[in-house]
């Protein structure tokens, strides 16, 4: 009989398999690099979050300076309305050019003025 002699407190520890030793260290490593892989990871998307703000940002201002513009245009918009009604209002009409010229000419001046220049004095 084959029997084994142990003194007495001692217990038989089974034997390690060499993969054993070698699965700790991957775990090991797996465990030290896990929370390195997760602050690049964690780098990488700060900076291209940064990167989509700087694009919001630039949208941001490209769109308040054509708000301004619009703006601009609206109030030239309605002091030129406010500068048509004013000429109605007072009896001024627009030449070809834009302007407004008072109605003081009566239709006798009008025809005369069709007739030659006036001469100078």
């Amino acid at each position: 009989m084959n029997t084994t002699l142990l003194r007495p407190g001692f217990t038989a520890r089974p034997r390690q398999f060499e993969g054993e030793g070698i699965l700790r260290m991957l775990l090991l490593a797996f465990a030290l690099a896990l929370p390195l892989a997760s602050g690049i990871y964690l780098k990488i998307q700060n900076m291209r979050i940064s990167y989509d703000m700087g694009e919001v940002k630039r949208r941001i201002r490209e769109e308040e300076e054509t708000q301004r513009q619009l703006l601009l245009i609206r109030s030239r918009f309605q002091r030129d309305e406010e500068i048509q009604a004013y000429a109605t209002r007072t009896g001024m009409k627009p030449r070809k050019q834009g302007h407004f010229v008072p109605r003081s000419f009566t239709a006798e001046d009008q025809r005369l003025a069709k007739l030659g220049p006036t001469p100078a004095p």
